[in-house]
């Protein structure tokens, strides 16, 4: 399986130069030669206030990504996306619920959460706001940032705390379905057709201080 390990901080990450990365480097269903160089990063901050929560960034080498839908909630996977999922439980639960926040280029999001494919449900479904959401293009390639407070994560996956002792699993992902790009993940996916809503081949998420 594979591992990343999310550092504890004391405060917002601004510079990321340090942080470990999650290469997406596979793709079983072929296509490596096409696909852009692509990675996740997590830092969670524990700063005491309303800025304390996980903080993600993705970043893909790709300069002129093609992104058109501007709906929130809709098909943000057939433009140039890039996608996290985790889910975060308590040890002994067995909880096997996740979150998948995808974004296109324009910050449009798709977020979801339940046990799998057909059984999403969003944002004003679970009674949160919608994660803030930032992108920046240029340069090397495009990048999304994502905020998600602590609270939310607590509500959502019925957390009293998080810390070392969180049971947390995820994977990162690239995709492009409208430029028939190839279907990169971080952590394999075992299955014979693109599917991303695989929890059962998500990577192991360390959180240490």
């Amino acid at each position: 399986m594979k591992q990343y390990t999310l550092k504890i901080t004391d405060t917002v990450p601004t510079d990321w130069t340090d942080v470990a990365r999650a290469d997406v480097d596979s793709y079983v269903w072929g296509g490596a030669e096409r696909a852009y160089l692509t990675y996740g990063q997590l830092v969670y901050a524990k700063t005491d206030d309303e800025k304390t929560g996980l903080y993600v960034r993705l970043f893909c080498e790709e300069k002129n990504p093609v992104s058109k839908e501007t709906r929130f909630d809709g098909p943000v996977c057939m433009d140039s996306c890039m996608e996290f999922f985790f889910g975060m439980r308590d040890a002994g639960s067995e909880d096997v619920r996740y979150l998948n926040i995808e974004s296109n280029s324009l910050g449009v999001t798709f977020i979801g959460f339940g046990e799998g494919r057909h059984d999403r449900v969003f944002s004003d479904t679970l009674g949160i706001e919608r994660f803030p959401v930032s992108v920046r293009i240029g340069g090397d390639g495009w990048e999304v940032f994502v905020f998600v407070p602590e609270k939310d994560l607590k509500k959502i996956f019925g957390l009293s705390e998080i810390d070392e002792n969180t049971v947390m699993t995820g994977n990162f992902y690239k995709c492009d379905e409208n430029a028939n790009a190839p279907f990169g993940s971080w952590a394999p996916v075992t299955a014979p057709q693109p599917d991303f809503h695989r929890p059962e081949c998500f990577g192991r998420i360390l959180i240490e201080r």
